[in-house]
């Protein structure tokens, strides 16, 4: 997952520059999703040698957390809300801390702190959200948040590489 790619007119990344970009890396079996920040790939990759090409290549600073199979299906089955997956979200990070603190006064959203990941449910919509990015700097530079849509569509990427399935 590369954080802060596609989410503005000045943080625009080609898909296939990030193919290319992990596929010169070593990675096989590289696979975009929609016109996002997302990557699904078998193999290993120097993150911080993707994270200097990408810059070099685009102009747009990101950085990277690779997340693997196993652990983004157990995030992701741990997820405790329900709704619309567009307004449902999972923060990813490398650790969560040990010690977060959830702000008063959040209704109707509901924020849980999982051992892996920040799940979030914002029946108003992400971009009216109330917690503040103040809020989300507790947790690093590489937390990054993904919408239970594209989840799903993940998931089934990451399947269909396990089985093999990938044209």
């Amino acid at each position: 997952m590369l954080r802060g790619i596609n989410v503005g007119p000045t943080t625009k990344v080609p898909m296939a520059v990030l193919r290319t970009a992990f596929e010169e890396a070593g990675a096989t079996d590289v696979v975009t999703v929609l016109n996002s920040g997302n990557v699904v790939f078998t193999g290993n990759v120097d993150t911080a040698a993707l994270e200097k090409q990408i810059a070099c290549e685009t102009g747009v600073t990101t950085t990277i957390l690779v997340i693997d199979a196993v652990r983004f299906r157990r995030i992701a089955a741990a997820f405790p809300f329900e709704g619309d997956e567009s307004k449902l979200t999972i923060t990813f990070m490398s650790s969560v801390p040990a010690h977060v603190e959830v702000p008063d006064g959040l209704a109707p959203e509901l924020v849980a702190i999982g051992a892996e990941a920040a799940y979030q449910w914002m029946p108003d919509g992400i971009s009216k959200t109330k917690l503040k990015p103040s809020f989300w700097r507790q947790f690093g530079r590489d937390a990054t948040a993904r919408n239970l849509r594209t989840v799903s569509r993940l998931l089934v990427l990451l399947d269909d590489t396990a089985a093999g399935n990938l044209s």
